[in-house]
């Protein structure tokens, strides 16, 4: 598939031995080690992203930016299907995708920068010049998330750069990383295709248009557990959710047609946001919220 490659990009060559500044160009290669390195005048950003999909990016040692032990072991474990879980201290991590619009800039003060505002410990994997992924540990409670669209705005004045990015869930750390990975870059490439001035999205945010955009048979689990997580076995919960919905966010209409008090029904409600992180009182959120209730039952159906 590589050699089809260039009939899209015609300056691209076989081999970087061969190339006097193989910086210069990105870098792909197939499952028998075949490379192809590309101009990076001609591709974008998008595009490197689509075919990382396809094939990992080169990892020579020329121009390979995940030198250290850490940084090897995870990227081993993501992207190589090593099996052998990284040693670290975190028991839940959170995955931010993103890309940087220029190559010309500091890769190494751009991650210390970035780095500054993140918890201790966390680290960048690069995948490219223009993209990369920050893996951190779970957050102060107290912590809301605005050190990271504070670190966004100084990074694109310091660097003169645009960032694009995706801000992934908790996740424990075990054998399932990999995938979940994997489900939140396509994510991330669909927030690019449908929020293109959104700077920074999340599963909320995209999951409407991930639903747009075709959700595959094997990947409704994943959706209904990251958006209901415990919520999605209690009825009573989804059906006063629902109804809560349905009735345009008008607590004592619902609370009448479900035949309970509307503080019951209120408890409800924020025992759902709580849960979920879910805040149906917001236009996004409930229809968010709505499209996986429906898909849940969906599902849930099929199985009978």
């Amino acid at each position: 598939m590589l050699k089809n490659l260039k009939l899209k990009f015609p300056r691209a060559i076989d081999s970087d031995r061969s190339c006097s500044q193989p910086a210069n160009y990105v870098w792909f290669q197939d499952e028998n080690g075949n490379k192809l390195g590309i101009p990076k005048s001609d591709i974008s950003t998008e595009e490197t992203g689509l075919l990382q999909l396809l094939f990992p990016l080169s990892q020579d040692d020329a121009f390979n930016r995940n030198t250290t032990i850490q940084k090897k072991q995870w990227h081993d474990f993501l992207y190589k299907n090593t099996d052998v879980i990284p040693l670290t201290s975190w028991n839940r991590v959170t995955y931010t995708h993103f890309t940087i619009s220029v190559h010309d800039f500091s890769h190494a003060d751009f991650e210390e920068a970035l780095l500054a505002f993140m918890t201790d410990g966390a680290l960048i994997i690069w995948q490219s010049d223009l993209t990369g992924i920050l893996i951190e540990g779970e957050r102060n409670p107290n912590e809301d998330g605005s050190d990271f669209s504070a670190a966004l705005n100084m990074l694109e004045s310091d660097f003169y750069v645009k960032i694009r990015a995706y801000v992934g869930a908790l996740h424990p750390v075990d054998k399932e990383l990999p995938s979940h990975l994997r489900m939140e870059h396509k994510l991330f490439m669909t927030a690019k295709q449908y929020l293109p001035d959104m700077k920074a999205t999340n599963l909320p945010a995209v999951f409407p248009y991930a639903v747009l955009a075709g959700i595959k048979e094997n990947e409704t689990d994943w959706f209904i557990r990251q958006l209901l997580q415990d919520t999605k076995q209690d009825e009573e919960l989804i059906t006063s959710v629902k109804m809560y919905i349905e009735c345009n966010s008008n607590a004592s209409l619902a609370a009448k047609q479900l035949y309970i008090h509307r503080n019951s029904l209120q408890y409800r409600i924020d025992k759902f946001i709580e849960k979920t992180g879910l805040d149906i009182r917001t236009f996004n959120h409930a229809l968010t919220a709505y499209l996986i209730i429906l898909l849940n039952k969906d599902n849930s159906l099929g199985r009978d």
